[in-house]
């Protein structure tokens, strides 16, 4: 009887390795969810340009936060930064300006900090009045006007 009993179950055994099959396959899969992505990734899924243009003295800390801000958010490594200072901003890119400490650690960061010509000598300012560091362009306006037309994000705080 014993040897009867192996004989059927080795006739059942394909049956039931294809019901197997069958039954796996017609099984709903559910969505695998990918732990969210941080910026001390290895690699950037994605990389940004982006231009931040600053035309008020009073709002320079505040685009140097916003900047930090997408160094954290995105990673260093997975995004450009230029801040575009011009009309009154230039008068704040002095070492002795209240965010002296702000565009020291802005520098060190990686983020690019430009000064309008136009708006310097305006102010009577030149480049080596400036925290050191930064450089020039002949026009802030026509620099944002440049990198937007490359494709950069623009902000303005």
């Amino acid at each position: 009887m014993a040897q009867q009993q192996g004989s059927t179950m080795k006739k059942l055994l394909p049956y039931l390795f294809l019901a197997l099959v069958f039954e796996t396959s017609s099984a709903r899969a559910l969505p695998v969810i990918a732990p969210a992505a941080t910026p001390a990734a290895a690699s950037c899924a994605e990389h940004y340009n982006v231009v931040i243009g600053v035309g008020d003295k009073e709002k320079v800390a505040g685009a140097l936060a916003n900047a930090f801000n997408l160094q954290k958010e995105f990673g260093a490594q997975c995004v450009n930064i230029e801040m575009v200072n011009f009309s009154s901003a230039v008068t704040a890119l002095t070492p002795m300006s209240p965010a002296a400490t702000q565009i020291k650690d802005a520098l060190k960061a990686g983020i690019n900090i430009v000064a309008c010509e136009n708006s310097l000598a305006k102010f009577k300012l030149t480049i080596d009045d400036m925290f050191p560091g930064i450089t020039a362009v002949p026009s802030g306006v026509a620099e944002l006007v440049k990198r937007q037309k490359e494709g950069w994000i623009y902000l303005q705080p």
